[in-house]
């Protein structure tokens, strides 16, 4: 995974990836950093990942789920 930082000069970006990232599918994300949200646009966004991991969990904290992901 290769990730930095830019700020653009104008609307045109190039980028350059690793000769082994050719011919292979790359996801490439924009997004700007430390940008403002309108509050009353952040009242209307929905928080159901806090609603679910009560129940969410009880699954996670298992010995089971530990052993799968120690290897990452």
């Amino acid at each position: 995974m290769i990730r930095t930082l830019l700020i653009p000069k104008n609307q045109d970006v190039s980028i350059q990836i690793p000769a082994s990232f050719v011919g292979k599918q790359v996801e490439v994300i924009a997004f700007t950093i430390n940008e403002t949200i309108d509050q009353s646009e952040a009242k209307d966004i929905p928080l159901t990942h806090y609603a679910s991991e009560n129940s969410l969990v009880k699954d996670w904290l298992t010995c089971e789920e530990d052993e799968a992901w120690a290897n990452l």
